[in-house]
């Protein structure tokens, strides 16, 4: 035998035809792609879930930075009425907003203009306005208030006790708001 033919039954030891097609048929593939959308479904559920949560801490975290600006403020001035601020300069209402009309200045950018507060207009991450102040009892008493995604009963409960929750104006029964930090 020559050298050639060797090599020739060699390779075709090695590289023999099956008479099968090799591939995937229609059904694997589509079993295999709802698998995929199945699994790619529950993970964007779970993302949506997470980003509410991250955006409801971000509420509690600016009401609480808030909150601590007024009591600077009332240390300072002996009320939580920041003058100049907010509907018709009363102080209460939307705490970031401003239109140049009822709503001339924020009390957030007041608070802030005074250093008490580190942001001119921290609001809500997708509401705008969002964040609201009433303030009771001759000045000594307040609510922040805000709508979370994800509010839990005690949240629902506490803000209907506080300072305008549930009055004819009130932040829970006409704005929806469903989570309040006061004193």
């Amino acid at each position: 035998m020559k050298i050639d033919q060797i090599l020739i039954k060699s390779n075709s030891l090695f590289f023999k035809k099956s008479s099968k097609k090799k591939g995937f048929t229609l059904i694997e593939l589509l079993v295999v792609i709802a698998i995929v959308s199945l699994m790619s479904s529950i993970v964007f559920a779970s993302l949506n879930s997470a980003r509410g949560k991250a955006r409801d801490a971000k509420r509690m975290s600016d009401l609480r930075s808030i909150s601590l600006a007024l009591e600077l403020y009332y240390d300072k001035y002996g009320t939580y009425r920041v003058v100049g601020s907010n509907w018709g300069g009363a102080g209460e209402g939307f705490v970031a907003w401003e239109d140049g009309f009822a709503y001339t200045t924020a009390t957030t950018r007041i608070l802030n203009q005074q250093g008490f507060l580190s942001a001119p207009r921290p609001d809500d991450p997708t509401q705008f306005p969002g964040y609201m102040l009433y303030i009771c009892n001759n000045n000594q008493t307040y609510a922040l208030s805000a709508t979370k995604e994800n509010p839990t009963p005690r949240d629902i409960a506490y803000i209907q006790t506080t300072c305008n929750g549930v009055s004819p104006n009130g932040t829970f029964n006409v704005y929806g708001k469903n989570y309040a930090v006061g004193n």
